[in-house]
């Protein structure tokens, strides 16, 4: 199924973003060099992502007071109730939700999860549902802050990944590294030499 949003069309079979017509990179296939799952079993692999997907849904569901409970299974509840333990003891105001967005300057693409106002500063965040927040999560939300600025939406002033456990608590881990958004912007130049050599072949 292919989702519009504004000048971002979205083929959630492919994963692939497509702005004006044209396939732009996305930001989680632009930062696959930071990510090594070379030791997982596939199908290990294919749960997890299955379940970070149905996490994502009824987090996003629920932030829209449009979730059914009865709809919520059981290995994902937990995941929900740490969500929900998170926004009753921090009171974010969700200022965006599952957005795209579009970095015209970089060409490239993302969905953010949220953007979230608390204690004043505007945060980019990041829903974990993996016990150790990935080294990738840093570059990540930058390019997504990034993009949010380059498009006039709003000053984002934070960083973070919210950690949801399966014990039903969670972790705010703030992303702050200098380099976040130089890392970013090199995986992006490497993408784009890869490409360029494919084509000279």
């Amino acid at each position: 199924m292919t989702i519009i949003h504004d000048t971002i069309a979205f083929d959630e079979a492919t994963h692939t973003y497509r702005v004006r017509g044209h396939i732009v990179p996305g930001v989680t296939s632009i930062l696959q060099p930071l990510v090594d799952f070379s030791g997982i079993p596939p199908a290990v692999l294919a749960a997890k992502a299955d379940l970070g997907t149905r996490v994502h849904l009824a987090c996003e569901l629920d932030d829209q007071d449009d979730l059914d409970e009865a709809s919520v299974e059981d290995d994902v509840a937990p995941y929900l109730a740490a969500y929900r333990r998170f926004r009753a003891e921090v009171r974010p105001e969700i200022l965006l939700n599952e957005h795209r967005v579009y970095h015209k300057t970089w060409n490239y693409c993302g969905t953010l999860d949220r953007v979230m106002r608390i204690q004043g500063l505007t945060y980019v965040v990041d829903l974990k549902t993996c016990f150790t927040t990935p080294m990738s999560a840093g570059p990540q939300t930058s390019a997504y802050a990034r993009a949010v600025e380059a498009a006039k939406l709003m000053d984002i002033h934070k960083r973070a990944a919210l950690r949801l456990r399966p014990d039903g608590t969670y972790r705010l881990d703030t992303l702050d590294h200098a380099n976040d958004w130089s890392v970013f912007l090199a995986c992006l130049t490497l993408r784009s030499f890869m490409e360029n050599h494919r084509n000279d072949d």
